[in-house]
């Protein structure tokens, strides 16, 4: 009985475990791997002067500072890699980088952080967008189909996990309601026997019947 309920407190954390990994995030960085051509944007920022950092990892690989003006973005790239294209888009005033000459030397991951110049104060905006890329496609799609099987479970298993810990417990009160009831009938039985052992016993000497007696003649 007690292996049962050792049992099914196993499968209630093993269930809750399951279930809170995959609702819960500690963190709130996002991560995506697209394939190529990879496009990395950058944090969305209001100001007259602006930089932005196109990192792999924690390598620079691409830098590009932007002046606002008459609401117009007008940007120059100081350091610029081979494959590497800034994209600016006037109607929304975003920019970011597009990664078109993608090699096996290209797999990392990717960021595009802020730098607010003026005004001031001078403050960095990090981007919380992380772009990893891969070479080959078909790591690519192996990659997308077991990252989509992680974020959506199947349902089934969850449920059949949840119809085998109903049907443990049931089996559990169960047995533990038979072996309750044959406890109190034993318990019962063991009363009654000590009871019966225990009992005064009459003396001989009351079992005589009481009352006249009449004495026999004796004849010589």
């Amino acid at each position: 009985m007690s292996v049962c309920w050792m049992f099914i407190i196993l499968l209630g954390c093993k269930f809750s475990h399951t279930a809170l990994s995959q609702s819960t995030c500690n963190c709130n960085e996002q991560m995506k791997t697209p394939c190529v051509p990879v496009h990395v944007p950058c944090p969305n920022v209001t100001a007259d002067t602006v930089n932005f950092n196109l990192f792999k990892d924690q390598e620079v690989i691409s830098y590009a500072g932007c002046n606002k003006f008459n609401n117009t973005l007008n940007c120059l790239e100081t350091i610029k890699r081979e494959g590497v294209k800034l994209q600016i888009n006037q109607q929304h005033e975003s920019v970011s980088f597009l990664l078109t000459g993608v090699t096996d030397s290209s797999y990392g991951t990717y960021r595009c952080d802020s730098t607010i110049t003026l005004p001031p104060p001078f403050r960095k905006v990090p981007s919380t967008l992380r772009i990893q890329v891969i070479a080959q496609g078909h790591l690519c799609n192996s990659n997308q189909n077991s990252s989509s099987l992680y974020e959506n479970p199947s349902p089934g298993f969850v449920w059949i996990w949840i119809l085998v810990i109903i049907l443990v417990s049931i089996y559990s009160i169960i047995v533990t309601i038979v072996a309750f009831a044959n406890w109190v009938k034993l318990r019962k039985m063991d009363s009654q026997s000590d009871y019966m052992n225990t009992k005064p016993r009459v003396p001989r000497e009351r079992r005589k019947k009481k009352g006249v007696q009449n004495p026999i003649p004796r004849h010589f």
